[in-house]
Formats: structure tokens, sequence, C-alpha cells
């Protein structure tokens, strides 16, 4: 019987591809929705490739994997709590569909303490990853059997996962705002009209995008250190 984790992935999922349709009709460029589409189905079917490929938990195989293959396992593979942690992605690029988006238009313009209706993506995703990161660096630290420099790495990563995840968060909020802008400058340079495309950038929006996301970082910390997991 299928897992209800698994029917979650896969809705979210063809809800991403009808959004990704519906960008890729009204835009006409590949930028509104491709990136977007690969990043989401990499995401959310993970587990059922890693199923395909790598040895259930428990396993005799799986007790004998290299590290990341033997994290893999345990954190996608056979972890129905990996459907939660990539939710929020896969919501924040469904609500730009053009009948729905929260980031241009009408909804766009809702502020509240200076804040649009895109910081509950941007502070969910946040929180998701931080606490994927948590989990990881404990599983991946609990696994390592080297004394390598990347095992002292993870061994210091789960004993200070607040800072660990804090510097996760950093580098993929760096990456994320690049995108954007890039993507920004290539879509204004086909129509020069920010009203005409879907990537909604600036400075200002970074700075409130960053303060979001450590917001939801800080939860994330929060909630887990009053928690015994």
């Amino acid at each position: 019987m299928m897992r209800l984790s698994n029917l979650w992935r896969y809705l979210l999922w063809l809800t991403v591809v009808w959004a990704a349709v519906a960008n890729r009709r009204h835009y006409k460029m590949q930028t509104t929705w491709l990136p977007h589409l690969i990043t989401n189905t990499i995401s959310l079917l993970l587990p059922d490739f890693c199923r395909a490929i790598l040895p259930p938990q428990g396993s005799r195989a799986a007790r004998k994997q290299p590290l990341v293959p033997a994290v893999l396992i345990e954190m996608v593979r056979d972890n129905p709590q990996y459907a939660v942690y990539v939710t929020p992605l896969a919501l924040g690029y469904i609500l730009s569909h053009p009948h729905y988006n929260i980031y241009k238009g009408k909804a766009g313009e809702i502020r509240l303490a200076g804040f649009g209706l895109d910081a509950l993506p941007h502070g969910a995703t946040a929180f998701a990853l931080t606490a994927l990161t948590y989990d990881t660096v404990k599983v991946a630290a609990r696994l390592d059997k080297t004394r390598s420099p990347f095992g002292y790495m993870l061994d210091w990563g789960a004993k200070n996962p607040a800072l660990f995840s804090a510097t996760v968060l950093a580098l993929v909020t760096l990456n994320w705002e690049a995108g954007e802008y890039f993507i920004y400058k290539q879509e204004m340079a086909v129509y020069g009209d920010k009203s005409k495309i879907n990537m909604q950038w600036s400075m200002p929006d970074t700075v409130r995008d960053t303060i979001i996301n450590f917001t939801g970082w800080f939860l994330a910390v929060l909630w887990r250190s009053n928690s015994k997991t």
C-alpha cells in the first residue's frame, strides 16, 4: 500500500507541473518554468530515484554502503518525513501560477510590517531546510566511520547544529538570490517591463528575503532546542 507521504509528493509534483505549464504559456520564457520544474522534480522525486538504485534501510547491502548513499537511504529513501522537508519549496513555486501569483500584482502589494505574502513560503522553506540540515548532519555524523577532515566537520556540525545550519542557509540564500537576480536581468532584457515578467527582484526584496529566511532558521532552532529530537 502506498504511503500517504508518497501520494503527497506526487500530488505536489503534478501541481508544480501545472504551474510550470501555466507560466510557460503566460510568459513564454524558459526562465519562468524550466529551472523551477527541474529543481522541484529532483527534490520531490528523489526518494523514488533512491529506491530504484539503493537497497532498503536495515538490509545487509545498506550497511555496506559508503557514507553518501547510506545517508540518502536513511534520510530520503525510507524517510516518510522527507515529504515535509520539501513541501514549502514546491508550494513557493506553485504560488507563482499566473492566476494565483502572490509575488506580483494585487497580492504582491499586500504588506504586513513591511513584508509581503512571499515571506510565508520563504520563511517556511528556510524552516524546513534548517530541520533537514539538523537531521542530516546528525545522521551523517553517526554513520561516518572515518577520521578524515570531512568526518570531523560532520562531528562539529552534529554538536553545533544551529551554527552549521546557519552556514548552510547563508550559502543557499546567496545562491538563490544570485539566481533570482540573473533570471530577473534576463527576463527584463526580453520585455523591459516588470509587469510582463515573472521574476520580481530588487535589493530591498533581497534584504527582506534574507531577514525572513533567518527568521525561519531562528524559529526552527528554537523548536529543536525545545524538543528532544
